[in-house]
């Protein structure tokens, strides 16, 4: 347990970094554009690669590369393993091209098809451009993908996971510097993508030859691990991203709506990723390699044990940031995002659909750990059923809610329902398949999370009550919710301890070790 919090207290390190970053990132785009027409073009523009990226480089490819990688090296040795790989790599160069290809030839089919109907014609050429422009950005972040999983499987997190750093230091550019040579700005942002990629790709190199891969171009589709790879590709192309799915249909629903509606559901998605990606995603992403090295020896015991004591401790952060950002979201939003033309009635349009958000982070951070487990297992068949339910059930419901007085925040309410059904199925068929996951000893440790949050959200609440969140200069903002937050933070991990939360204690003893 103590390498794996290690390995994700490195991942988590960069994610914080790159998820401060983003936040910066996000308030000179608030600043700067405001939830207007012109923002809300650019997050479709850029989501559409960026959903590729996540569909076909950063979440199938690594996922499907690591076990047959792992169950290589393990069977096979190194040198084989690496053959394999540079297979691996040429043939993602040779599919990615052509899919870059492809989106920068039929951008006003997608945008057209996705969200330009009812846009004036400046705004549909606005979004077509843009998309044109950042579609190479998949190119970049594949090659990262690739290196991820490689490294990964190497135990190597540290470039792989520090790279979106350099994304967000990209666009940050952009924004800052580049926008002023553009008669339209937001060009100048989208050129701070394409910079950002560029600088990922950079930072893998040194990373992956200090570890002896060796780059070169070997074409050959009908290796066995390729086959393998390539049979998990597609199954795991829906099923590790259905999150992103939903995220695409509720943004093609919001762009329905009214005008900033999809800069709402934008805005609430990046404070409900910081909270995932700061360590959730990190246990998900450290796990993988580790759980298909125990597949490969057949160890189902120790595979049960990580399992639970990855949710466990995934749910130690997630509980209370779900009850975090439903008492503070107010706070939260204004401290960050209310700044240049984000004015208060925008803070609350986000706050109401934060709060519905919220509700998912618990079940999302359980599927993030659970279906890599059936990934490593080589099981694609189960993500992908439960992928389409709980896509099926987004849609539906997504359309019905939209249409209540919740508006845009039905939407968000649909994204968690939709996780919850899916993660209840991944757990069922997960008990199944492994003859117990421990979910006793979860569910217990849930509790402990959830009194202890109830406490800390009392005192949230009642230190929210001296501020003025939509008056208030932004310096005493700012060292208020400061306040709030190390208040709320110390009444949790106080009531843990006094729980005895495994998880507390272990960090409590590691401290003691250190001073003794």
């Amino acid at each position: 347990m103590a390498s794996l919090f290690r390995s994700a207290g490195i991942v988590a390190l960069s994610t914080l970094c790159s998820r401060i970053l983003g936040l910066v990132r996000d308030v000179l785009m608030a600043a700067y554009f405001g939830a207007a027409r012109t923002a809300d073009v650019f997050f479709i523009a850029f989501m559409i690669p960026n959903l590729f990226r996540r569909l076909v480089a950063e979440g199938a490819l690594t996922i499907s590369f690591i076990p047959v990688y792992t169950e290589t090296r393990v069977n096979s040795g190194d040198s084989e393993a690496d053959r394999l790989a540079v297979k691996v790599m040429t043939v993602q160069s040779i599919v990615i091209f052509i899919i870059v290809a492809a989106g920068i030839f039929f951008s006003p089919q997608l945008m057209y098809f996705f969200f330009g109907r009812g846009d004036s014609p400046h705004i549909f050429t606005l979004s077509v451009n843009l998309t044109r422009l950042m579609f190479p950005y998949l190119f970049f972040v594949g090659f990262v993908a690739f290196a991820m999983g490689y490294l990964n499987s190497h135990d190597r997190f540290f470039a792989p996971s520090f790279a979106p750093v350099l994304l967000n230091v990209g666009i940050i550019t952009g924004i800052i510097f580049l926008a002023g040579f553009f008669e339209e700005p937001v060009y100048g942002v989208a050129a701070g993508v394409l910079l950002g990629g560029a600088l990922q790709l950079f930072l893998q190199i040194p990373y992956m030859l200090k570890e002896g891969f060796r780059f070169g171009i070997s074409v050959d589709f009908n290796h066995p691990g390729i086959r393998k790879i390539f049979r998990m590709l597609g199954p795991a192309l829906f099923g590790i991203a259905v999150y992103q799915i939903n995220t695409l249909v509720s943004n093609m629903l919001a762009s329905m709506i009214s005008e900033g509606s999809v800069s709402y559901i934008y805005y609430t998605n990046r404070l409900t990723e910081l909270v995932l990606g700061i360590f959730i995603v990190s246990i998900g992403n450290v796990i993988l390699p580790e759980m298909s090295k125990l597949t490969a020896v057949d160890d189902k015991v120790r595979f049960r044990k990580l399992f639970a004591d990855s949710v466990s401790s995934a749910l130690f952060l997630a509980v209370p940031a779900t009850a975090g950002l439903i008492t503070a979201g107010i706070p939260i939003i204004s401290v960050i995002f209310m700044h240049g033309k984000f004015g208060y009635s925008d803070v609350l349009m986000t706050y109401n659909s934060l709060v519905c958000a919220s509700a998912g982070i618990v079940f999302i951070s359980a599927l993030r750990i659970a279906t890599p487990a059936f990934y490593s297992m080589k099981d694609t068949k189960t993500p992908v059923i439960s992928a389409t339910v709980a896509l099926s059930l987004n849609l539906v419901l997504g359309y019905i809610l939209m249409q209540t007085p919740l508006k845009h925040a039905g939407l968000t309410l649909a994204n968690s329902i939709s996780a919850v059904v899916q993660m209840l199925i991944l757990l069922v068929m997960l008990e199944k398949k492994t003859g117990g996951i421990a979910l006793g000893k979860i569910l217990q440790s849930m509790l402990k999370f959830i009194i202890a949050s109830l406490a800390m959200s009392a005192v949230v609440v009642w230190l929210s009550f001296f501020a003025d969140w939509e008056n208030s200069g932004f310096t005493f903002r700012v060292v208020w919710l400061s306040v709030i937050i190390g208040a709320g933070g110390g009444v949790y991990f106080l009531a843990c301890y006094f729980m005895k939360a495994d998880e507390v204690l272990f960090f409590v003893n590691r401290i003691k070790r250190r001073l003794t």
